[in-house]
């Protein structure tokens, strides 16, 4: 049992480390895809690190990453979340279940909130082609090998979070200043 933990304890070092790599070494707008990952797993590592990256009102952390549609992401980030939790849980979304209580949400959309109901601030992200200018806050884009960010600052903004500047430099801003908008 140790050994398992350890074992996953070292692929979630690995998977961290690429990450960090990636977004030093390659040049903006887009992350290079690391051989040997599949596309979940860096997806994956990608959902663990934007917190980081993102200013919630009153100082509040991501907690609950609630993942819809993809349960093998969902069981990637429960398994790098073993050895450090820090207080983190994934939570998979059924089609029937809302996204109250979620402060990170994948694959899904604004459409399952309860209407009228007040929400805290999340961080939605997704990978489908145009969902950030859509209104979407975070888009995963498929470049070819690469994986690159775009940032829609309106639509963080409407709900209190703030982008770090580091985020910014590796994305594609909707709404930032260098697109006129």
């Amino acid at each position: 049992m140790r050994q398992c933990r350890a074992a996953k304890g070292a692929l979630m070092g690995v998977l961290m480390g690429v990450l960090t790599a990636v977004a030093t070494i390659t040049p903006p707008p887009a992350l290079s895809a690391t051989p040997g990952l599949t596309a979940s797993e860096l997806k994956a590592v990608f959902l663990l690190r934007l917190p980081q990256f993102v200013t919630w009102p009153d100082g509040q952390v991501a907690e609950v990453f609630c993942v819809a549609e993809a349960p093998e992401l969902s069981r990637l980030l429960a398994e790098m979340l073993v050895d450090d939790a820090r207080g983190r849980v994934v939570r998979e979304l059924r089609p029937t279940e809302t996204m109250a209580g979620c402060d990170v949400v994948f694959g899904t959309d604004a459409t399952q909130l309860p209407a009228g109901a007040a929400v805290r601030p999340m961080l939605r992200v997704n990978d489908q082609r145009g969902y950030a200018l859509g209104g979407g806050m975070v888009e995963l884009q498929r470049r070819g090998a690469r994986i690159g960010l775009v940032v829609n600052l309106p639509a963080l903004e409407s709900v209190g979070l703030k982008a770090s500047s580091k985020l910014l430099q590796l994305s594609d801003v909707i709404g930032g200043a260098a697109d006129g908008s």
